[in-house]
């Protein structure tokens, strides 16, 4: 079982869950990464489900989130009871239903079409309760189409984990309901909370969020590109003997196909898919090492994660600085570990990223140091 059993849950997140199971108003649960947000939606559509006679949506804002939360759901043998989708797919496929057609030069002018042509639209609610997992990646149009299609909404989400540009804001989510927060962090321990508050929006300290004891140091690795695989492979192989989930990060696909590549002349297993769809059928529980990228690895966690990739020059990370989300991006990728950290840096490496240390994680040690 990789889910945590409902009993290990703490006291504040089983009040919430009998508090949303019972309520018949929108509510809006906040906390930080490793708080416990998604355990709370699975458990809580599980005491639904059991005791009432609902009709859930569980929305998701991409195909790797789709595809852990599926596994959970598997596991908790209700897969078959929950309507479970994509935001975008959801959208494409309700748009057909309705005969709403879209044109655009791109996607994106396509899409908004596509949303602003569903509004206009009177829909009759559909479900009885729409669970939606990181809600702040959401469009505004979008929230508003939830808003019509069902009863009663329970997002969840952290403004400060935004990968995304949108324009729904916090204010639009708690509109006409109510909000919770969880403060404890679960997830990870103080030395990976030290380091990822270095790229965090929030002024406050992740570190003192952190409810465990155990810990262990961040593992920052210094080589030269050349023997990029060569040193994941080793890590590899030494974490068998600690079994748990493997998550290995990079900003772009590129980086983990060509990892891929030479994993496989070196003899060590790993996951990479070239269709980020292909994740919708992942087993999330699967100890074999997932080459994923930052955005795809938005929402899930793993035992041990290893973050390499992020170099100078690179077009992405020129991108990613433009748009203002380069911070945001190592935030997420940082706080998907669980047990150990792993930062493979080389001499191409972000500043950003060099500019870390072991020693350096201290309370006066802030992103802004860095330029």
């Amino acid at each position: 079982m990789f889910l945590v059993p409902y009993n290990k849950l703490s006291e504040t997140q089983k009040h919430i869950i009998r508090k949303v199971s019972r309520g018949d108003e929108n509510l809006f649960i906040e906390g930080p990464p490793g708080s416990g947000k998604t355990l709370i939606s699975l458990y809580t559509l599980k005491n639904m489900i059991r005791t009432q006679a609902v009709k859930p949506l569980l929305l998701i804002y991409n195909h790797s989130l789709y595809g852990y939360l599926r596994s959970a759901l598997q596991e908790m043998d209700l897969v078959d009871n929950i309507m479970i989708a994509t935001k975008d797919k959801y959208f494409w496929e309700l748009a057909r239903t309705n005969n709403v057609q879209a044109t655009g030069n791109n996607y994106e002018e396509e899409y908004t079409q596509l949303l602003r042509g569903l509004l206009n639209i009177n829909h009759e609610p559909i479900f009885d309760i729409a669970v939606i997992d990181e809600v702040q990646d959401l469009r505004k149009e979008e929230w508003e189409l939830i808003k019509k299609l069902c009863r009663r909404i329970t997002s969840l989400g952290d403004f400060n984990q935004g990968v995304y540009k949108t324009e729904l804001s916090k204010t639009d989510v708690i509109q006409k309901g109510r909000s919770e927060v969880l403060t404890d962090i679960f997830r990870f321990h103080k030395s990976i909370a030290k380091t990822a508050q270095l790229f965090s929006k929030s002024k406050q300290s992740l570190e003192d969020k952190v409810s465990r004891i155990e810990q262990n140091d961040i593992q920052l690795i210094d080589i030269k590109s050349v023997d990029n695989a060569q040193t994941i492979a080793n890590i590899i192989t030494s974490l068998k003997r600690q079994k748990g989930r493997v998550g290995i990060i990079s900003h772009n696909r590129e980086n983990l196909k060509r990892l891929k590549e030479a994993l496989n002349a070196l003899e060590i297993e790993a996951t990479y898919y070239k269709s980020n769809k292909e994740l919708r059928s992942h087993h999330f529980g699967s100890e074999v090492p997932l080459l994923i990228t930052s955005h795809s690895a938005k929402g899930l966690e793993f035992d041990h994660v290893i973050l390499f990739g992020f170099d100078e020059g690179d077009s992405n990370i020129s991108n990613l600085r433009k748009s203002g989300i380069l911070e945001d991006t190592l935030y997420v990728a940082l706080t998907r570990a669980n047990t150990n950290l792993y930062i493979i840096r080389n001499e191409n490496t972000i500043t950003e990223i060099n500019s870390i240390s072991v020693e350096s994680n201290v309370d006066d040690f802030t992103i802004d140091d860095i330029f």
